[in-house]
Order: structure tokens, then C-alpha cells, then sequence
């Protein structure tokens, strides 16, 4: 059976869009094995070395993670080594193992959204500009993908909207606080 001139046409564009797309993937590959990493020139995601993506999680591609807000190590966890970040004014701010809250030693280096919002006090707008990865839904496979924020950016920011460490734990309080007196005043009633 001949194939029309329309029918060609369209195989010919096909055939050179996926050619476009094979050379594309081919230099992203070779930029990946040369700077360590999968760079997009977006605004706020995070983006990953390929070889993690075997592992089932995959990466939302919208710019590149600076690796240089907090070190993963084995399991996730967040090493205890002092780590330099760079806040807005340009310098250069010592973070290391005193830095860190009680609950923040252990603690992995992904947080989900919850937790960034009852732990650091970050608003659903903070949260939408800062880096994550998805991440399967342990509850249900089915339901959309979970979003993981780095814990160290969070921190971060967090600590910059609140004027540091203490701030941060003022707020904290000052909200559990709050919650705990609109519980009572909710059942104050219950015992009468």
C-alpha cells in the first residue's frame, strides 16, 4: 500500500520532532555528567542527579537545588558538619550542629507540608516558591504525589521571616498556645 503525500509529510515531521527531542535529552545527559545534576532554568523546584530517579522518586523539574543549604547523607538525614548558606544580603552565615533545634538532629532532610507549616510556622505561600521533590503517596498510590520540601531551606526561610532561632520558637509557642486555648474554649462546656 503507497502512502500519500500528506501521509509523508507528517511521518517527516514526526521523525525530525523526535529527532529534535533525542538531541535535546543527549545534551542534558551530557550537561547532567558534567555539573552532577539536571538543570532546567525555571524558578523553585528541585531537581536531582538521574540516578536517584531509578529509586521511585521522581523529581519536579523547574530549577536547580543549590546543594549548598544542607548536605544529605546516608538515609536522608541531615549531616551534622557545619554547612554555609548564603542569605539574602550576600554573606556568608555559619550554620552548624548548635544552630539547630532538639527535634532537628535526627531529623530527616525532607519535610512534607504539614510538617513545614506546624514545625517552622511557614505560610502555603513561602511553601510554593521553595524547592521540593514528589514523591509516591505512602497512604494510597492512587492519590496525587506527595510534595518534600528540603528542610534546611525551610529552616531558612523560616528563620529569616522570624529574626532568627528564637523568634522562630516564639512563634511556635505563641501558636501552640493559641491552638491550645481555642480547644478548651471548644469543650469548656463538656463537664457541666
Amino acid at each position: 500500500m503507497a502512502l500519500t503525500e500528506e501521509q509523508k509529510k507528517r511521518i517527516e515531521e514526526n521523525r525530525k520532532r523526535a529527532l529534535e527531542i533525542r538531541q535535546k535529552k543527549q545534551v542534558e545527559q551530557e550537561r547532567a555528567a558534567l555539573l552532577g545534576g539536571r538543570y532546567d532554568e525555571g524558578a523553585g523546584g528541585f531537581i536531582a542527579n538521574p540516578s536517584n530517579e531509578a529509586g521511585g522518586v521522581q523529581r519536579k523539574e523547574r530549577s536547580v537545588f543549590d546543594g549548598g543549604h544542607g548536605s544529605i547523607g546516608d538515609g536522608n538525614r541531615i549531616q551534622p558538619a557545619a554547612k554555609r548558606i548564603e542569605n539574602d544580603g550576600g554573606s556568608g552565615v555559619e550554620e552548624d550542629e548548635e544552630s539547630l533545634e532538639d527535634f532537628e538532629h535526627e531529623a530527616t532532610a525532607y519535610i512534607s507540608q504539614t510538617e513545614a507549616q506546624r514545625e517552622y510556622c511557614v505560610p502555603l505561600g513561602t511553601l510554593q516558591v521553595c524547592s521540593f521533590i514528589e514523591k509516591d503517596n505512602p497512604h494510597k498510590r492512587g492519590w496525587s504525589k506527595m510534595k518534600l520540601y528540603s528542610r534546611s531551606e525551610i529552616r531558612r526561610r523560616a528563620r529569616k521571616r522570624f529574626g532568627g532561632k528564637e523568634g522562630l520558637i516564639r512563634e511556635r509557642e505563641k501558636r501552640k498556645e493559641k491552638r491550645l486555648a481555642k480547644d478548651l474554649n471548644g469543650v469548656k462546656d463538656a463537664f457541666r
